[in-house]
């Protein structure tokens, strides 16, 4: 019983760290948009929500886009974490590290992955440039969301399931 209540918290919390990127996300680019706006001579309202409002208000346009790397990377790095703590609690050692190994080399080759096609799109400076960008938006959200621990550890136990039983 203590077991199903440890993986019951975590989902839940993992969840919780769903809404909060997104809300902490579109409210960053609500305030890029307003501050863009503002450069280009508009009147826009702003629709960052008050409370995130009241921490970036005084940031730059610059300065909220690395803000937004940063919390990119403190995501992708804190599901890593939650992928660990499932393998940990789902997993015998050897498997545990089997799954560690393959879930380091899979976000980390979707995230280069993602940036390349990043700079492809800039490099080859197409009409479709913004495709690029797009496609490689998706894959790091991937990486930034509770679907790459969860559908990994889904994958990695079924796959150990029909080899035993095989």
């Amino acid at each position: 019983m203590k077991q199903k209540i440890k993986y019951l918290v975590l989902i839940f919390f993992t969840l919780y760290l769903e809404f909060l990127r997104d809300y902490i996300f579109i409210n960053i680019n609500l305030q890029i948009d307003f501050l863009l706006s503002k450069i280009d001579h508009l009147v826009p309202f702003n629709y960052t929500d008050s409370s995130i409002y009241m921490i970036i208000k005084n940031m730059s346009v610059q300065n909220l886009k690395v803000c937004k790397w940063i919390l990119s990377i403190s995501f992708a790095l804190l599901y890593f974490v939650i992928g660990y703590i499932l393998s940990t609690w789902t997993f015998k050692k050897k498997n545990h590290d089997v799954f560690i190994k393959l879930f380091s080399i899979g976000g980390f080759s979707i995230l280069l992955i993602s940036f390349l096609i990043f700079i492809a799109g800039k490099l080859l400076n197409l009409e479709n440039q913004m495709n690029f960008y797009f496609i490689s938006l998706e894959l790091s959200h991937f990486v930034q969301s509770s679907l790459y621990p969860m559908s990994f550890l889904l994958v990695f136990f079924a796959y150990n399931r029909t080899k035993i039983s095989l």
